[in-house]
C-alpha cells in the first residue's frame, strides 16, 4: 500500500512539472484612430449651423410682457379714475344705504323697546337696541401695473448656438473658419397621439410560486424628426439629406401615457448625439480606450526565455503607445516576431509539449490584439482564422467576436487613408 503511494505521489509530482501555467498582465492604452474618409491636411478646423423649430430664447416672452407692462403703465391713470369712480357712485352710495338702514333698525328695535313695561325693560336691559353704523369703507387704489413673470415650462426653447458648442465637436478639428462647413437643420417635430390597448401581462408569485396573468393598459406612441445634415468642404458637398432613420416614426412603448414634451425635447438631444458620434466616426480622429490582456508562461527554468521576452517588449510598446506610438509598434513588432516563432513550434495534441495547447491557444491571443492594433490585418485575419478552428470556451468565443469588430472598424478607417 505505502508503494502505490508513493508512485503516486511520483505520478503527481512529474505531472506538475510537465504543467504549463498561463499567467497575465492586464493593461491599458490609448489609441488614435484614423477617420473613415480622411480630409486634406490643410483642413484644420470646421463650423456648425443649426436650425430648429423651437423659439432661440425668452425674448419674445418677454417683449410681451414689457409691452403689457408699459400698456398697463399708460392705462393706469385712467384705471385709478374708474376706481374712484366706482367708489364714489357704488361703495359710498351703498355705504349710504347701510347707514340708513341701520338708522332705521334702530327706531323700529327702538320703539318695540320704549313700549314695553319697566320691568320688562329691566329684565331686558342687556339686550338694549344699539345703533350700529357701519365703518366707513376707504378708497383703495388698484395695484401698481408689474411685469408679468414668465411661464416657460410648456415651451422648448433651444437656443443653436449654444446646442452647437454643446453638442458638435470632432477630435482632431477645431471650431473655426475655412474648413468643413456643417448644416444640421430640425424640422418640426411629429407626433401621432399615443394608442391605447389592453395587453395580458405575466406575472410571478414567489410566495406560492405560481404564475399568473393580469390585463395591463399600455400606450403606443410613434414620432419623429425628420433632421438633414449637410456637409460642406470649399465648394464640395460631402453628404447632404435626412440624417439616418430620422425620417421614420420611432414606436415607443409604455404602461403610462406619454407627454410630449418628455419625448421631444430630450429626443432632439439624442439626434445631435447621433450626428455627433457620425461626424467623430468618419471624419474625426477618436481616443479610444484599449484594454489588453498579455498572456504569457510561469518561467521557473529558463524554458519559457522566449515567450518571457516577447512580453517584455510587449508590455514596454503598450506602456508607451499613447505617448510614443511609432517607438511603441517597433517594441509590439518584435514580440510579434518572437510569438510566431514560438507558435511555429505547437503541437495541440501534446500535452506535455513546450508549446501545447494550452500555450498555443494563449500566444494566439496576443498575436490576434497585437496584430490589429498595428494594423497588420493580414496576419491578424490568418491567426484568428487559425484561432477559430480551436476548441474555444465561451470567453474564447467572445474574445474572437469583440476582436473580429475591431479588427473590421480599423480596417475600414485604414481603406479611408
Amino acid at each position: 500500500m505505502k508503494k502505490t503511494i508513493a508512485i503516486t505521489a511520483l505520478f503527481f509530482s512529474l505531472a506538475n512539472a510537465n504543467a504549463q501555467v498561463i499567467q497575465n498582465v492586464q493593461m491599458a492604452f490609448t489609441q488614435t484612430l484614423f477617420p473613415k474618409k480622411v480630409l486634406p491636411d490643410n483642413i484644420k478646423t470646421f463650423s456648425c449651423v443649426i436650425t430648429t423649430p423651437y423659439l432661440k430664447d425668452d425674448s419674445s416672452f418677454r417683449k410681451i410682457a414689457e409691452e403689457k407692462y408699459q400698456q398697463d403703465l399708460k392705462n393706469y391713470p385712467d384705471k385709478v379714475k374708474e376706481a374712484q369712480k366706482y367708489y364714489d357712485e357704488v361703495t359710498l352710495k351703498e355705504y349710504d344705504k347701510s347707514v340708513a338702514l341701520a338708522k332705521e333698525k334702530y327706531k323700529l328695535e327702538s320703539d318695540e323697546f320704549n313700549k314695553m313695561s319697566k320691568l320688562e325693560k329691566l329684565m331686558l336691559e342687556d339686550k338694549r337696541p344699539e345703533l350700529k353704523i357701519p365703518p366707513k369703507p376707504t378708497f383703495v387704489y388698484p395695484p401698481q401695473p408689474q411685469i408679468e413673470s414668465i411661464n416657460t415650462s410648456d415651451v422648448i426653447i433651444m437656443n443653436p448656438e449654444v446646442l452647437a458648442k454643446n453638442y458638435i465637436y470632432i477630435n482632431g478639428f477645431a471650431e473655426g473658419p475655412g474648413g468643413m462647413r456643417i448644416k444640421i437643420d430640425f424640422k418640426p417635430f411629429e407626433w401621432i397621439e399615443p394608442v391605447a390597448s389592453i395587453v395580458n401581462v405575466e406575472n410571478y408569485n414567489p410566495q406560492t410560486r405560481e404564475k399568473f396573468t393580469t390585463k395591463q393598459t399600455q400606450y403606443i406612441t410613434k414620432y419623429r424628426m425628420p433632421t438633414n445634415l449637410e456637409i460642406k468642404l470649399n465648394n464640395e458637398t460631402l453628404k447632404t439629406g435626412i440624417y439616418g432613420e430620422t425620417g421614420s416614426y420611432e414606436v415607443l412603448t409604455t404602461a403610462s401615457k406619454p407627454n410630449r414634451m418628455s419625448i421631444e425635447r430630450p429626443y432632439t438631444e439624442k439626434i445631435l448625439g447621433y450626428i455627433n458620434n457620425y461626424l467623430n466616426e468618419t471624419y474625426g480622429y477618436p481616443k479610444v480606450t484599449r484594454n489588453v490582456v498579455l498572456f504569457y508562461v510561469k518561467n521557473k527554468k529558463g524554458e519559457y526565455d522566449d515567450v518571457e521576452k516577447a512580453k517584455d517588449f510587449a508590455v514596454s510598446g503598450y506602456k508607451n503607445y499613447s505617448a510614443n506610438t511609432e517607438e511603441a509598434v517597433k517594441d509590439i513588432d518584435n514580440a510579434i516576431a518572437i510569438w510566431e516563432k514560438v507558435i511555429s513550434e505547437v503541437n495541440y495534441d501534446d500535452s506535455k509539449a513546450r508549446i501545447d495547447e494550452k500555450v498555443g491557444t494563449a500566444i494566439l491571443k496576443n498575436l490576434i490584439f497585437a496584430t490589429i492594433v498595428t494594423n497588420n490585418f493580414e496576419k491578424a485575419e490568418k491567426y484568428m482564422g487559425d484561432f477559430r478552428k480551436l476548441r474555444l470556451s465561451y470567453d474564447d468565443k467572445q474574445f474572437l467576436e469583440t476582436h473580429e469588430r475591431m479588427l473590421n472598424d480599423l480596417k475600414a478607417r485604414s481603406s479611408g487613408n
